[in-house]
């Protein structure tokens, strides 16, 4: 299936879904129609301050089903509801609705009759550093020094842009930040065509399902695409499945070549997501809040299969330009709306007091089966993988790790810069497992006894986590805004400044809820 062909499918909605932007009109060059260069890098700067605070309303709405169904469990409403308290924090338009503020993704399908507009990657380069310099959104992106050695860019860019034309005289673009949890559950493969019936296809999709878990900030979106002309348009297809750009593409095809959205298989993926055990990332049923099925046309001898997922921060709005004017999807500004109702849970969390001697705390903890919910209180030591690489150097230089990473709780973290008057800015953890090949190493040195995150850990960290009686807790993912205002008293950068977001921090807690996945035993809540 072309490019062109898919891009006739695209689902931008109704004209009732958009705000209008005061931007400079276009205006008609004979048959052509010429857009401001400079409005395009406004458009692409008002988008990404945007998405950075606000959801679409669609995905607020399955949240907080969550909270209204009766085979939801307690943990996973205690979850729902903090998201909606989270995107509460968030649409004030301070603290970011997550600490990764993502990847850039800009995609867009310019019409034939669009005149202009040259030079596009570095427009809207420029809007979308423009965005994120002025919102204190964090900076994420690795450039290489060598093939080992990298540092931060400190802008977030490079960004991610995709530029295609289309018929017609309008300019649509996909704005969207999607986070590096997120992004890691993605898989590509190629598969053989035998698995094209429900048993096979059934079993293949289940496993790919089950090796989600909670590491990318579920609910997810979970979006597949099975065939494709490349393996690289099976994953084109599959993103922007996610974000409902296809949500139009027919139930069924003729043979020619054209794409299906298949709603029977949507609702396989559904269940397998139910069945699967994480939900919404402590546990139940609610791993998913939407699936998308996208079947494309293939080669007879090839078979790409393409799965992700777009994380609880669902951030992406759609926008067009065009005669009439400059237009952006609306998104949600009134959440609490959506808090009206207290919720009820049962009685269980335990106060975790980490200002006292590690000893104490450590006992505390050790004490805790897998399962229970905690609230900490007291200072820990952020880390995450480059503070980690470089304690890890230090140690294989014959030095000491420092005391303080002894001392305290190590929390996969790094936070975005702190807005004026506050202690920290949006505060969440990072994906656990990345850290597994340090865990031993550490707590051989008395490090890392106590680590929080978010995910589940490799057969090799459990091991170690039982062998030195450890205990690793899960945050909540994707309620950053909510942390950083409600969670975090102070926050002190004590090592690695150049690191950036990746330094190391002491940061005093304030009552954040957590769970214990990895108890002292070795027993795993999410097994």
């Amino acid at each position: 299936m072309s490019h062109a062909e898919l891009s006739a499918l695209l689902d931008f909605g109704n004209p009732e879904d958009y705000d209008t932007l005061d931007l400079p009109l276009p205006r008609r060059e004979g048959r052509m129609l010429a857009v401001d260069a400079e409005a395009l890098g406004e458009l692409c700067r008002h988008a990404f301050s945007k998405i950075a605070y606000l959801y679409p309303l669609g995905h607020l709405e399955k949240l907080a089903d969550i909270l209204l169904d009766p085979g939801a469990t307690d943990n996973e409403k205690f979850v729902a509801r903090t998201l909606l308290e989270n995107a509460a924090v968030a649409a004030e338009g301070i603290l970011p609705m997550c600490q990764d503020t993502g990847t850039a993704l800009a995609y867009g399908w310019k019409g034939e009759g669009i005149a202009g507009a040259h030079d596009l990657g570095r427009i809207l380069d420029e809007g979308i550093a423009g965005a994120y310099a002025q919102r204190r959104l964090r900076a994420s992106q690795l450039g290489p020094l060598t093939v080992l050695e990298e540092k931060n860019t400190r802008d977030n860019l490079p960004s991610h842009i995709d530029i295609r034309s289309c018929p017609g005289d309008a300019f649509r673009f996909l704005f969207a930040a999607k986070g590096g949890g997120s992004t890691s559950r993605t898989s590509l493969s190629l598969e053989s065509p035998a698995i094209l019936n429900e048993d096979a296809l059934s079993r293949v999709l289940a496993g790919r399902v089950d090796a989600l878990g909670a590491s990318g900030c579920p609910p997810y979106t979970i979006s597949v695409a099975l065939g494709g002309s490349t393996p690289s348009q099976a994953l084109y297809v599959m993103e922007l499945a996610a974000f409902g750009i296809f949500d139009r593409l027919p139930g069924e095809s003729d043979g020619s070549g054209k794409a299906l959205r298949s709603r029977e298989w949507e609702e396989r993926l559904a269940k397998m997501a139910m069945a699967a055990g994480p939900g919404a990332q402590w546990g139940g049923r609610h791993l998913a809040l939407e699936t998308r099925f996208i079947r494309l046309p293939r080669h007879a001898a090839t078979l790409p299969l393409a799965m992700g997922v777009s994380c609880s921060a669902h951030r992406k709005a759609r926008a067009y330009v065009d005669e009439t004017g400059w237009y952006m999807e609306k998104l949600e500004d009134n959440p609490r709306r959506f808090l009206n109702s207290p919720l009820e849970l049962s009685s269980g969390t335990v106060e975790i007091d980490l200002s006292q001697a590690k000893e104490s705390w450590l006992a505390a903890l050790r004490a805790l089966p897998s399962g229970t919910r905690v609230s900490l209180s007291g200072k820990v030591c952020l880390a995450r993988d480059a503070a980690h690489a470089r304690l890890a150097a230090m140690l294989s230089q014959g030095k000491e790790l420092p005391s303080y990473v002894k001392d305290h709780p190590i929390f996969y973290a790094g936070p975005t810069d702190p807005p004026p008057g506050y202690a920290s800015g949006s505060f969440g953890p990072t994906t656990s497992s990345r850290m597994d090949s340090f865990l031993e190493t550490f707590m051989e040195q008395g490090a890392s006894l106590a680590t929080i995150g978010k995910g589940g850990r490799s057969a090799k960290a459990k091991e170690a986590i039982k062998r030195h009686g450890g205990v690793y807790l899960a945050a909540i993912g994707g309620a950053a805004a909510l942390a950083g205002k409600e969670n975090v008293l102070d926050s002190v950068l004590v090592d690695f400044p150049d690191l950036g977001m990746e330094a190391l921090r002491l940061t005093t807690l304030d009552r954040l809820p957590a769970i214990v996945v990895i108890d002292a035993k070795g027993e795993d809540f999410y097994s």
